[in-house]
């Protein structure tokens, strides 16, 4: 009976210990701790991290100061027949959670290639 209460205990801080991919998203898009974790929160602090106008280029360069794409958990994909460029921020495959997080944010340009609009996508993966 004690080691089912170990293991159920252990499962439970493993499933409750903060996610990785959340913490790098508000890295990658420099986002105050106090942003609320939801999709809309994230995806309006980061088109006024961004700004709107921007220029595709620019958007490109200060992903990359950041560290998209740098290691295997973040990449960048920039428009090309499509006015849309994407980042994945993947969970990380060696952490200790149950349930991870991924994001795909969605970084909508004008015709001109300047940032229109962002978006946030999040999906759990768990057993």
């Amino acid at each position: 009976m004690r080691r089912l209460m170990i293991s159920l205990l252990l499962i439970i801080v493993a499933a409750c210990a903060r996610d990785s991919s959340e913490q790098r998203l508000r890295q990658y898009f420099e986002l105050a701790s106090d942003v609320p974790a939801d999709t809309l929160a994230l995806a309006s602090a980061i088109l006024e991290q961004l700004k709107a106008g921007t220029s595709e280029a620019q958007v490109a360069a200060a992903l990359s100061a950041h560290g998209v794409g740098r290691d295997s958990l973040s990449s960048y994909y920039p428009p090309t027949d499509s006015d849309t460029g994407l980042v994945r921020v993947e969970h990380d495959r060696n952490g200790t959670n149950v349930v991870v997080k991924s994001y795909l944010v969605r970084l909508v340009f004008d015709s001109t290639r300047k940032l229109s609009t962002v978006g946030v996508t999040q999906w759990l993966t768990g057993p």
